[in-house]
Formats: structure tokens, C-alpha cells, sequence
């Protein structure tokens, strides 16, 4: 087809799509007025309108062929990056979608139902709870899939989180994994905690460039559900979101110190809707404004039960049939304590440690602040943590309740009257192997509170479109370690 276009056509393509050479012609065709002076007409003339034309190109084509570059540059990371993590807290409460009756509805084949307990055994009855609450989890997906893929930490055969990113590979295919569990039972509550583990936390690369706080080795983010006893109806849930708590339930009212973010969708009444975001991961509860947004670049996973597992697909194409297993925090609490690693080195799954307090006989209880890994900042907010690491800097619950103590979240941020009386606690007997009324007088975990305000900070930076002021910022940053890369490979 090419072949068909006239040769002077082709030759004004050629040109403009190989920019500089235009911007040539454009300074030739600018100093022609000087060639054609009679006084010019000479060799030395000649030279004199060559060396002017090569002067306009070096002070002025030059720079406008690296912007031109830069602007394609740009315009085609942002068309190959396909969709970027999605920072929008949207509540079907403000949207028009409050009516029970307007459900959130996904494709693809239902979750199956869960054999009912075979005994009165009580790992029995919590495991059929967790996989009766089992979330339909709605994974968005960016440019790295692999990294956008929930996993068991250990599936590559060892505790160390520190090698996953570089064993991830040989991996594939990918079957997903949530973590589940039956957290606490309290008189007229059951508490459930999910979580979904990733290899890796990453950004668009321009914010990455600009700033080594947006990325990390693993990440952890996830949800707990309070369910209640009486109707088994799912009442209130809280997601984590970067560092910040989200509410939601079905009435849009809160009587504590969060707002609600938005509805409570259930697939079956009992598997709620969980949107995942690409690249950083925060979770939140599917609304109905995010349907436009699940049209593309979507995995759409669901417990797998007793059917065959269907593989995440390390690609951009939206999947409604993948299947994940569930898998149990345990390996997580035996590891709560210690040993701790520091700065990517060490042993055990967890890094650094937060003081909770002293026994009876002076000695320290702490337990496990990050999840290791090589790549980050020591003492950084950014870091991956355990479900009870997640701490609102901007609520009044200190760090380590929200997991181990959950009535004390929906108390303090929801405002709801529940009952503060445990006939189980999961995280209490696995990694104390004592109840939580014999280790909550010792406890003294700490409580810290951030400045500023909670949204609009949080809103600024993780805007959705990235301005060309950033684009340049990082294109010149990485030209700069080039050269500097250039310069120190040549001596």
C-alpha cells in the first residue's frame, strides 16, 4: 500500500513522521531568504547560510525535536499502560444507586455453595462460615498482570517473602489464592477476615520515577466483614484502602467517627463484591458507579469449591471464570513474633516490630510490623503490612486492634452497639496460644495521629491523570542517570 503513494508524497511522510529531519527543512526553508542575497551567492556565502541554518536547527530544532519526542513518548506509554489504578471513592449513596433493590450484578458462573460442616467441630463450622463468605473479588488489571494477581505469600514453596518477586516467574500459570478466615465470634457477632497478597506494589512509572515511596516488594491489602448472629446478614464491612480505613453497610448512615464510603453488594446475599485496584491494590466494595470502569482489563474471581481451578492469565483480557482457593492466616501468626528480620535481611516473614506492651515479667511484646522485603525504606508508611499493621493514622484506634480486637473498629467507626464479649478469637489463640481476656491487660499498643486531613492530601496525589509537568520531570530524570550510567560505563 505504501508503494502505491507517489515517491514526492512519500518522501513529506517520511519527513514528518522522522520529525527532526522536518524541523531541518523548516530552518532550511527559514534562512532561504539568505541564500538567495546576491552578496551570498559565493562559497563563502554558502558556508555563512549553512552555518546559520545548523545554528536555528542547534538552538531551536534541537530542543523542539526532544519535546515533539517527548510528547510521543508520552502519548504512547499512556495508550500502552492501558487503565491506571483507579483512586475514586465512589458510594452508590451519592450516585443515585441507594435503592436495596438495584443490585451490582457480575458475569460469569455463581460461586458454588459450600458443603455444609460435617460436625460440630469448630475449624469444621469456621471453615464452611469462610467459605460461605467467600468475596467475589473483581481484580482490575494494568501493564504488569503478574503483579496484579493474588497469591498465597508462600507459593513458591518457602516463608521468605523476600525472593517472590524474583521466583514469580517461574511460577506461571498463576492460580489465585484469598486468604480467609473466621477472625472472632462475640455474642452477637462473627467476625471474617480476607486478604489478598500481591508480589509486588507498583505505580505508573512516572511516579515512580519521581519517587521510590510508590512502590514496594509484596503488598497486602483486604477487608473484614462483621455478620450477624442472629440472620447470618452481612451488616457492616471496612475495607483497607492506602492507609486508610473505608466503611460501607447498607443504610448509608454511621453514628462514629468514619462516614459510610458506600453499599454493601452480595453476590447470593452472603459473597460480597470486592473491587481491587491494579498497580497499588487498594480494596473497597464494588458500587454500581463502577460498572463503566469493568468493562475491560478485568479478572473476575470466585472461590472455586469443588470445580477445576481456572488459571489467572498473566494478560490484559478480561477473565469472568477465574477461580481462586482460600488459605488460612496460620503460617502468618506463627511467624507473628518473631524471628524479625531488618532492611530485606534476616529470617521469618516479617520485618521491624511494633511494642505492644510487657508481661508479667518484664519481658517485651511485640510482634511483627512489615512484611519482608528488599526494595523499601526502613520505617517508610509505605511499607507492606500484616492485617494487624493496617492503622488509620486519622482514626482514634491504635494499631494491632483492628485485626485482633475487630469489635473495636465497627465501635469506633461506625458508631454500632456490639458486643465486646469473645467466645473466640482466632489471631489471640494462634499467636499467644492464650485467650484474649489473658493477654489484654499487658497490652499497650501504640497510637499515632497524622496532621492534615484525611482525603484532600490523598486525593492530590493519586490523582488520576498524570500532568505532561510530571512526564518531563521523570523523562529528564531518567535521561540524567542515563548519561550518568553512560559516563561511569566509559570511565
Amino acid at each position: 500500500m505504501f508503494g502505491s503513494i507517489p515517491a514526492h508524497r512519500r518522501r513529506v511522510y517520511l519527513r514528518i513522521l522522522f520529525f527532526p529531519w522536518a524541523i531541518w527543512d523548516l530552518c532550511r526553508w527559514l534562512v532561504g531568504p539568505l541564500r538567495r542575497l546576491p552578496q551570498l551567492a559565493n562559497r563563502p556565502g554558502r558556508f555563512l547560510a549553512g552555518l546559520a541554518q545548523g545554528t536555528l536547527f542547534t538552538l531551536a530544532g534541537v530542543p523542539l525535536s526532544i519535546v515533539l519526542l517527548g510528547e510521543v513518548v508520552i502519548s504512547l506509554n499512556q495508550w500502552t499502560l492501558t487503565e491506571q489504578a483507579d483512586f475514586r471513592v465512589q458510594s452508590d449513596f451519592e450516585t443515585g444507586h441507594s435503592d436495596l433493590r438495584q443490585l451490582l450484578a457480575i458475569g460469569g458462573p455463581p460461586t458454588p455453595v459450600p458443603v455444609p460442616p460435617r460436625s460440630e467441630d469448630t475449624e469444621d463450622l469456621h471453615r464452611h462460615l469462610v467459605e460461605l463468605y467467600a468475596p467475589v473479588i473483581l481484580q482490575k488489571i494494568s501493564d504488569r498482570p503478574e503483579w496484579d494477581i493474588p497469591l498465597r505469600i508462600d507459593f513458591d514453596g518457602n516463608d521468605d517473602p523476600r525472593d517472590n518477586l524474583e521466583r514469580e516467574p517461574a511460577f506461571r500459570p498463576h492460580h489465585a489464592s484469598v486468604y480467609g478466615e473466621v477472625t472472632a465470634v462475640t455474642e452477637d457477632s462473627i467476625y471474617l477476615t480476607y486478604s489478598l497478597y500481591h508480589v509486588k506494589d507498583y505505580d505508573h512509572p512516572v511516579r515512580e520515577a519521581l519517587s521510590s515511596w510508590t512502590f514496594h516488594d509484596n503488598d497486602n491489602e483486604g477487608f473484614h466483614l462483621r455478620v450477624d448472629r442472629r440472620d447470618g446478614r452481612i451488616v457492616e464491612a471496612e475495607t483497607w484502602f492506602h492507609n486508610r480505613f473505608l466503611l460501607f453497610n447498607h443504610t448509608g448512615v454511621s453514628h462514629g467517627t468514619e462516614p459510610v464510603h458506600g453499599r454493601i453488594h452480595a453476590e447470593g446475599g452472603t459473597h460480597i463484591l470486592i473491587y481491587a485496584q491494579p498497580q497499588g491494590h487498594g480494596v473497597r466494595c464494588a458500587q454500581i458507579a463502577d460498572l463503566p470502569n469493568l468493562q475491560k482489563n478485568l479478572k473476575v474471581l470466585r472461590w472455586r469449591g469443588d470445580r477445576p481451578a481456572e488459571a489467572t492469565r498473566t494478560d490484559r483480557n478480561t477473565q469472568l471464570d477465574v477461580t481462586y482457593d482460600l488459605a488460612s492466616f496460620d503460617r502468618w501468626y506463627e511467624f507473628a513474633l518473631g524471628p524479625f528480620g531488618s532492611q530485606g535481611k534476616g529470617e521469618g516473614m516479617f520485618e521491624e516490630k511494633i511494642p505492644l506492651g510487657q508481661w508479667p515479667d518484664g519481658s517485651e511484646i511485640a510482634i511483627g510490623r512489615f512484611i519482608a522485603g528488599r526494595d523499601y525504606t526502613v520505617g517508610s508508611w509505605s511499607r507492606p503490612k500484616p492485617m494487624w499493621s493496617w492503622d488509620d493514622g486519622w482514626d482514634d484506634l491504635p494499631i494491632f486492634l483492628w485485626h485482633f480486637a475487630p469489635h473495636l473498629s465497627f465501635q469506633s467507626h461506625a458508631g454500632s452497639e456490639v458486643s465486646s464479649v469473645y467466645l473466640y478469637n482466632r489471631p489471640f489463640e494462634k499467636t499467644f496460644r492464650k485467650s484474649i481476656a489473658e493477654v489484654a491487660p499487658y497490652l499497650r499498643p501504640e497510637s499515632a495521629r497524622r496532621g492534615g486531613d484525611k482525603w484532600v492530601g490523598f486525593q492530590q496525589t493519586h490523582a488520576g491523570t498524570i500532568s505532561r509537568r510530571a512526564w518531563r520531570a521523570a523523562l529528564e530524570q531518567r535521561f540524567r542517570a542515563y548519561v550518568n550510567y553512560l559516563f561511569h560505563a566509559l570511565g
